[in-house]
């Protein structure tokens, strides 16, 4: 293996992932821009706060009803 192949993870070899709350904040930071380019604005409108789904399917579930709401 070359040398400048190493086994650190990408978590561990970026200073701005290692710590969880940073990460957290990163996170939200890209899903809000990549969010306003798609053009939904709604879930990151200030003042607006949406807790996490309980479970996956509640996360499905919650999909399914904003797009059957917003049918094309």
């Amino acid at each position: 293996m070359p040398a400048y192949h190493c086994a650190m993870t990408l978590k561990q070899s970026n200073p701005h992932l290692k710590s969880a709350a940073t990460r957290k904040a990163a996170l939200r930071v890209s899903a809000q821009t990549s969010s306003a380019v798609e053009g939904i604005r709604a879930p990151f409108a200030k003042g607006e706060s949406t807790a996490a789904p309980a479970s996956t399917e509640a996360f499905i579930a919650h999909w399914k009803r904003r797009v059957a709401a917003t049918a094309r």
